[in-house]
């Protein structure tokens, strides 16, 4: 079966290819992930700290920005090399990109700066567009990006390396720390909370801790007002008129069953704009669990995603490293509901 390139993979190497058709000469930089940076560019006589990030959402949320620029100038250093360079696929407002590179002494590049630089072949030009599904409104006049970025870098060696963030690490070791079954239950929870308020600080409100039903016998861990700043939130609210979003933390030492779903499927109600419900557990669910969450979401348009240990960690180092969280949610959502059968 054919299977296309993630679209971060397919932004990684159209950047690449824009850089090379600007005189750099890119190589594949390892290691990558913590020590690491995605290329070692070399422009003249000076070698380049290059990283790339794609994020679903096109306007640049600071923070992520900040994170993945005190990682480059750290790896940077560490790489030996003398510039850097921060690439991303938002639209990264002019005052913020001056204040940023004024903080880390690295250049950034967003997609005003690509489609500017891309100009140099009319086709990867036209690739950049259709793979970032260029919206005109968001791209700034390219009048003021005549000078390149590269060209306003000073050397990474000028400012002490910014310290790098580390909590997303710290919170995935006490996952693995946290015993599973009843007697870690109030562990877990705590550290769920923590997880959720390090990974959403600003996408969430609310966060209403064991509200219970009007029945007073059933009851959900959090549930939070969405707010639609990304792509992700963006879809609950706007496609599945879902202005809440329940969260529910199960501490089993296996996999979570068809009743837990039904039972989380109950709390979800159409007219009270609650319909998507994130379930953490350890191991996942189980087949007939995943069965019972298809058919939610088909009869009654309910979305329930489950996030093991595995999938929390991952979201925990995307955060730690600058890259946006919630992209992950949006590919569990897509991969479910392009899966689901008739």
């Amino acid at each position: 079966m054919f299977k296309t390139k993630p679209t971060w993979e397919q932004f990684e190497d159209l950047v690449r290819r824009i850089l090379e058709a600007n005189n750099f000469r890119i190589q594949s930089h390892l290691p990558r992930g913590d020590s690491g940076f995605d290329f070692l560019g070399i422009l003249g006589n000076e070698q380049w700290a290059i990283e790339v990030k794609y994020y679903r959402t096109a306007r640049a949320r600071p923070s992520l920005i900040e994170s993945a620029a005190a990682r480059v100038v750290n790896n940077g250093l560490r790489g030996g090399a003398k510039k850097g360079m921060l690439v991303i696929s938002s639209v990264l407002p002019t005052e913020m990109r001056l204040v940023l590179e004024d903080k880390f002494s690295i250049s950034f590049a967003d997609r005003t700066d690509l489609r500017n630089y891309a100009s140099v072949s009319p086709a990867l030009a036209e690739e950049l567009d259709s793979l970032l599904e260029a919206d005109p409104d968001l791209v700034r006049d390219l009048s003021d990006r005549k000078e390149a970025p590269w060209n306003r870098s000073r050397s990474i060696n000028e400012r002490q390396a910014p310290p790098s963030d580390t909590k997303g690490t710290e919170l995935c070791t006490r996952l693995k720390d946290t015993k599973r079954g009843k007697q870690a239950w109030s562990q877990y929870e705590e550290l769920c909370i923590d997880v959720l308020k390090y990974l959403f600080p600003n996408d969430l409100q609310g966060w209403h801790a064991q509200k219970r039903t009007d029945d007073g016998v059933s009851r959900y861990d959090f549930v939070c007002r969405v707010r639609p700043m990304t792509e992700f939130w963006s879809f609950l609210v706007e496609h599945l008129n879902s202005r809440y979003v329940i969260f529910e933390f199960k501490n089993y030492v296996g996999k979570i069953k068809q009743g837990q779903v039904l039972t989380t499927e109950k709390y979800l109600l159409e007219r009270g704009l609650r319909k998507v419900a994130i379930v953490l557990t350890r191991a996942g669910a189980d087949k007939n669990a995943f069965k019972m969450m298809q058919g939610a979401m088909r009869e009654y348009g309910k979305l329930i995603l489950v996030v093991d240990d595995k999938s929390l960690c991952r979201m925990l180092h995307m955060k730690e490293q600058g890259e946006d969280p919630t992209d992950y949610l949006f590919e569990l959502a897509d991969d479910f509901l392009l899966s689901l059968p008739r």
